[in-house]
């Protein structure tokens, strides 16, 4: 196959170009056009037999269902099989048998190596319970499933395009190769809400936010939206102004939670997927450098809390969005506490600086004395809550300027109150673990070190003795989210198997003892 090019130089300079394709060269162009036609009609029928909505599978069901159904304001997906194959329930003697038994028959009818994909709808009672929970699950086939429900001892209806089955508040249908189930509160028509919930299916997909949470890959996946999550009763308190205010601040904001579990960790990160613009009026205060820990006194730490609240932010918000949360705060603290914070009045959000901290010191082993540090920020050192802190230690003796209750020591100063244990009053810098490097520094933060305890000295119930065999804990709350990590000190098997080899062996004679009954 060849091209024969001809250039003439003309005088003017021009460059002409002439071509001579050969037969065969137009003869590969039309094979390839054809082609060409040939890939695009095939994708055409691709389309049009994955575009019927009734075809969706579980994934894209949900996606539809969060973007059709306005109250629905969680949702996620849970792997089973991914759980259940990282617990290694097959050498879990006994279990093999339940489970192993009880997978074989859902096998049948479920696509078990897929997700099941699950969403909370609206609006919620005063105790939390829902509206409806819908389950959502890829089916091997409508004929598998229905034989397997058969063997159950339920007779499933037709209704229109799907079948379904209710009992008392559960409902539960198959259409094709899609399984749903529901709950729902007080009586109700099972036929018409699993009805409305295939309907639902078939909408349109969710797109942005909604979609990139649906699609997170991990153990469990939990999506809240903040703007339908507000009940329309909190609204209700709201001026009209402050209602579109906060309407604004939520819009297409989420929440997204993953938990994973992999060798020797578990890890439960959460991500704030909202605007800068509510970001910016809540209270989180990252990046605070050391100074908390300056103020932690000394000492080995094993364990600690830390803070680093807006509190002109968080009393602005309360204040605007939440005037009833105020009080709720006072309840839930000691009666002391809850005495101070009424005396205190408005002053008390007014006067703490949002700064706290504490950490346990020394080598812990039980009927040993509890040695610590402890710091509460005050913008105020002469301050309402500073003076009903101070009354409380009217006639303790003192010592060194502090104040003595106890082993408690018990200092003002200008920036706080300074509490520590008087077995640990020595001089020198807090001694914090490695991996506790971000102590002090974000709106919050916790630790343990459970490798610097000696856990069995305390003789802790059986359930339990788990803490025996973690190597550390850490809790790291910023502006964008929240990160919790548990770690094993055995590091070469899954954290669920770690887990459930403890609890076996714990329980062992328990399990044998039940099993020959």
């Amino acid at each position: 196959m060849f091209t024969s090019t001809k250039i003439e130089i003309k005088k003017k300079g021009y460059i002409w170009y002439s071509y001579k394709l050969t037969q065969s060269m137009k003869i590969q162009r039309s094979i390839l056009a054809y082609c060409k036609a040939l890939v695009l009609l095939i994708a055409i029928g691709l389309t049009s037999c994955s575009g019927d909505p009734k075809e969706r599978g579980a994934k894209e069901a949900l996606s539809a269902l969060v973007q059709n159904k306005k109250n629905v304001s969680v949702f996620g997906h849970v792997s089973i099989m991914n759980i259940l194959n990282k617990l290694d329930y097959k050498h879990i003697p006994k279990a093999n048998v339940l489970i192993g038994s009880q997978l074989l028959t859902w096998k049948k009818a479920f696509k078990l190596d897929g997700p099941m994909y699950f969403a909370v709808e609206g609006p919620y009672a005063l105790d939390g319970t829902p509206e409806t929970v819908y389950g959502l699950i890829d089916v091997t086939g409508e004929d598998s499933l229905l034989s397997v429900v058969q063997e159950m001892g339920y007779a499933m209806e037709k209704a229109d395009d799907f079948k379904y089955f209710q009992e008392n508040d559960v409902t539960f249908g198959v259409r094709k190769n899609l399984f749903i189930i529901l709950s729902k509160k007080g009586d109700y028509d099972g036929k018409k809400a699993i009805k409305e919930a295939f309907a639902a299916t078939e909408g349109d997909l969710s797109e942005g936010k909604t979609e990139e949470i649906i699609e997170t890959e991990a153990d469990a996946v939990v999506g809240v939206s903040l703007e339908r999550i507000y009940s329309k009763e909190a609204m209700s308190m709201l001026s009209k102004a402050k209602q579109k205010e906060l309407t604004d601040l939520v819009a297409d904001g989420f929440t997204s939670t993953s938990l994973k579990f992999d060798n020797g960790t578990m890890t439960i990160e959460s991500k704030n997927l909202f605007s800068d613009e509510l970001k910016d009026r809540l209270f989180f205060k990252d990046g605070n450098g050391d100074a908390l820990k300056g103020k932690m006194g000394s000492g080995n730490a094993y364990m600690g809390i830390s803070g680093n609240i807006d509190m002109r932010k968080l009393e602005a918000f309360l204040k605007d969005f939440a005037p009833s949360n105020a009080s709720m705060m006072g309840d839930a603290m000691s009666p002391d506490m809850s005495f101070m914070m009424m005396a205190a009045g408005e002053s008390f959000m007014k006067e703490l600086s949002g700064n706290f901290g504490f950490v346990a010191v020394g080598k812990p082993k039980e009927g040993m004395e509890f040695e610590f540090n402890a710091f509460v920020g005050l913008k105020k050192s002469d301050g309402m809550l500073a003076m009903q802190a101070k009354t409380m230690t009217m006639g303790m003796p003192q010592k060194n300027g502090a104040y003595i209750m106890d082993n408690t020591a018990i200092r003002f100063k200008k920036d706080g109150i300074y509490v520590n244990s008087i077995t640990n009053a020595g001089k020198g810098k807090i001694n914090l673990p490695g991996f506790a490097d971000k102590f002090g520094e974000n709106t919050f933060y916790a630790f343990v070190d459970f490798k610097k305890m000696d856990m069995k000295s305390f003789d802790l119930p059986k359930e339990s003795k788990v803490l025996e065999i973690m190597e550390s804990l850490t809790i790291d709350c910023t502006r964008d989210g929240s990160t919790l990590v548990l770690t094993a000190k055995d590091k070469s098997k899954n954290m669920l198997k770690v887990v459930s080899d403890f609890y076996y062996n714990t329980f062992k004679d328990e399990i044998d003892n039940l099993s020959m009954m």
